[in-house]
């Protein structure tokens, strides 16, 4: 375009639109880039002047060319409307007064949505959770909608049409969580996949669950029940608290105010074992401890019933867990066990349920014999069947799993103990006697030879998280799950120390694999060539062992 002296422009010339000002698309989410173009009637080429471009919101100078009759500019800012004019003016860092040459305004909103959740967020099931939306702009004067979406659900939730909030209340009849988000969208019909201009973060209100579980290694007046509830959200910064009740409803221990778990361990009374079950709700408040009367009477409080429940298990009484010991040692040598480990173990730390022994003889232990059998029948003791008869450096691939196989269970079966019996590998950690190198053709490889012969494979190891046995094991999951859902897993990790007994004997807390698995068996704490010379164990009742 041909250029023309800047002062024959007047007044006349800016009413005639010399210089416009337009914005590749009214709104934008906060932080990105919106296109702004100056296009004047003259180049400012070889001229005393620049096109310039001012936020005129925030006063600042947007951007500026020096050359040619068209100025292009990439702007971004925060939440909120900015307002932008153009000017045909001597350079210069603050926009022009006077007779200078201006475009028209232009509006440009940028988006930006909050979701908040109002407290309680986490509530039992049928209760409501209010959630309040808010935008930088009235969506109305954009033509848009403010909606809340259900991520977890898939579905649209309501909206709103105009302003700058918006809340509904939500309630969910069953537990679980929901990942709720806002849009700015420019339909009520608009998905995530299409017609989204802006997106809060997701909030995840929780409508709570609590289960319980228990168990006792002595089912009977004088033993330990462990018993630990259960929810499906941190009640930290919540006001509720999670307790275990008895079945009379009184508190057996203090309520826990933080996490998701709380244990206890319960004397039992003589009688049938009693039922407990675990709540969710509002605990007494604390008394000030500078008190006498809130130093005498808080004991009375933390054991306070709970009010406004959210959330209830079911009654749940405590099972049998197996408790026994495993030893190189033969349990005993004649057939009445009155000789031996058996008696020893019995009367320094309590009546075996299971008793862990080889099924072969290796250099340093004997195999199973016929006395133990007998005696193990006569005082009613199970076994759990181990193979130890192999180099322990080499259990690396799915020929060697195989053999291995094939000899445990022709020793099972020579020893006449039934078919559907676990029969564990013995995996050693590396160290001084054995490399480990353990992978997952070998876990198969005693999977398949187990249970071809018709009993139940089970594994020996260390179940912490990137342990050798551990990597190989979730390596043989990933390939066949069946592997998982068909075995049986014996811990001997953590291994605990102490002084335990049947009565005493911990939680039962083994390591968990990272993957698919079921640790039936726990091996808490080696002998160290303690007297008796026995490790002690815990076993679910699930573990099929073999009682002669």
């Amino acid at each position: 375009m041909p250029s023309v002296p800047q002062s024959s422009l007047g007044a006349a010339g800016a009413a005639r639109g010399v210089i416009n000002l337009s914005a590749d698309r009214p709104a934008a989410r906060a932080g990105e880039n919106v296109t702004l173009v100056a296009t004047a009637s003259a180049t400012v080429t070889g001229t005393a002047s620049a096109i310039e471009i001012f936020d005129r919101t925030t006063g600042t100078l947007a951007g500026a060319c020096m050359q040619s009759s068209r100025c292009r500019v990439g702007y971004s800012a925060g939440a909120g409307v900015h307002s932008f004019t153009a000017f045909i003016t001597p350079p210069a860092l603050t926009a022009p007064s006077g007779a200078a040459i201006a475009s028209n305004a232009v509006q440009v909103s940028w988006l930006a949505v909050r979701l908040a959740a109002a407290l309680p967020s986490v509530v039992g099931p049928g209760k409501p959770v209010t959630l309040t939306a808010s935008t930088s702009v009235d969506v109305g004067a954009l033509g848009y909608v403010l909606m809340f979406w259900d991520k977890t659900a898939g579905t649209r939730l309501t909206f709103c049409s105009s302003g700058t909030t918006c809340s509904t209340m939500l309630s969910e009849p069953d537990a679980g969580k929901h990942d709720i988000v806002a849009y700015v969208a420019s339909a009520a019909s608009a998905t995530p996949a299409a017609g989204v201009e802006a997106a809060s973060a997701a909030v995840s209100p929780t409508w709570l669950s609590v289960e319980l579980a228990g168990n006792t290694t002595y089912p009977r007046a004088g033993g330990i029940a462990s018993i630990t509830a259960t929810t499906n959200a941190d009640l930290t910064n919540t006001p509720w608290s999670l307790a275990i009740v008895d079945q009379s409803g009184r508190l057996v221990d203090k309520p826990c105010k933080s996490g998701s778990t709380c244990s206890a361990r319960v004397t039992l009374a003589a009688g049938p074992i009693p039922f407990f079950y675990a709540v969710v709700g509002t605990a007494p408040a604390p008394l000030d401890p500078s008190t006498l009367a809130g130093q005498l009477l808080q004991k009375v409080v933390d054991r306070g019933a709970l009010t406004n429940v959210q959330a209830r298990s079911a009654a749940v009484q405590p099972s049998r867990l197996l408790w026994g010991v495993d030893s190189c040692k033969p349990m005993t040598g004649d057939p009445a066990g009155t000789s031996g480990l058996y008696p020893q173990v019995a009367s320094m730390l309590g009546q075996a349920d299971f008793w862990g022994r080889y099924l072969t003889t290796t250099p340093n232990c004997p195999g199973i014999s016929s006395a133990e059998v007998a005696a193990a029948a006569a005082h009613h003791v199970g076994f759990l069947p181990i193979y130890n008869a192999y180099d322990c450096s080499a259990v690396a691939g799915y020929d060697t799993g195989r053999s291995y196989a094939a000899e445990a269970t022709s020793a099972a079966a020579g020893l006449g103990i039934p078919r559907g019996t676990v029969v564990v590998i013995d995996i050693e950690p590396p160290g001084p006697w054995c490399s480990g190198g353990i992978d997952a053709a070998f876990v198969e490889g005693w999977y398949d030879g187990v249970s071809a012969a018709n009993y139940a494979p089970g594994y020996y190891g260390d179940m912490t998280g990137g342990s050798t046995f551990e990597t190989a094991w979730c390596g043989a999951v990933s390939d066949r799950a069946q592997t998982a859902t068909g075995s049986y897993l014996w811990s001997f990790e953590p291994s605990l120390l102490g002084s335990y007994n049947k009565i005493t004997a911990p939680d039962y807390q083994p390591h968990q694999v990272g993957c698919a698995g079921d640790v039936v068996a726990w091996q808490y704490e080696l002998s160290s060539g303690a007297n008796p010379d026995v490790d002690h164990d815990e076993a679910l009742s699930r573990l099929p062992l073999w009682f002669p």
